[in-house]
């Protein structure tokens, strides 16, 4: 499944979230390693959630 974005849906917002010092520490040098921004990565990863989120159901779905 292809996830494509409308003009809506790449309209940026801005969040907060609270997380141990520590962690976010963590992440922000694993996103150097991966050469992005930790704005990046957070949309990265949350890509490949839903992705496999609905890869999960579209298994599910066919063994009914």
């Amino acid at each position: 499944m292809l996830l494509i974005m409308s003009a809506q849906e790449n309209k940026m917002t801005r969040i907060n979230i609270t997380i141990p010092e520590g962690l976010l520490e963590e992440f922000k040098k694993y996103c150097e390693i991966e050469c992005r921004p930790v704005s990046a990565q957070i949309q990265y990863l949350i890509k490949q959630a839903l992705k496999e989120q609905n890869n999960f159901k579209e298994e599910a779905m066919s063994k009914d």
